[in-house]
């Protein structure tokens, strides 16, 4: 499989970036994941009504449900790639919950991750 210099990028960033957060021990057996991304927010979903202030399009100030690229299961990989060395393999994960989000205004885009074990 071939992985896009971009995409190898990210999870370069986002593995550096969890280091911190990384269990001193490799986490082993069955394992439960929910990733939680938000994306830019397009500008379209910003304007504002000159009038009332309210924003155009009927668009929420939170977060927006994201219905288009990247793929649900391409964050999920990407997510998963990035913390590799966090587990044994990825073949433990037994439950994965993976949501997609344009941020909401005044936010920034991030990534939310967590991972629990099959007894937690």
């Amino acid at each position: 499989m071939f992985t896009p210099t971009k995409t190898r990028n990210w999870e370069a960033t986002f593995a550096l970036m969890a280091r911190a957060h990384r269990p001193a021990e490799l986490l082993t057996g069955p394992l439960r994941v929910s990733i939680t991304a938000y994306f830019p927010r397009p500008l379209k979903m910003s304007k504002r009504s000159k009038r009332s202030g309210e924003l155009l399009g009927g668009y929420d100030e939170g977060p927006v449900p994201m219905s288009s690229r990247p793929d649900a299961d391409n964050v999920a990989k990407s997510v998963l790639d990035a913390l590799s060395d966090w587990y044994r393999d990825d073949a433990q994960v037994y439950y994965l919950v993976v949501r997609k989000f344009f941020h909401a205004l005044g936010a920034r885009p991030r990534v939310r991750v967590t991972i629990e074990g099959a007894g937690a």
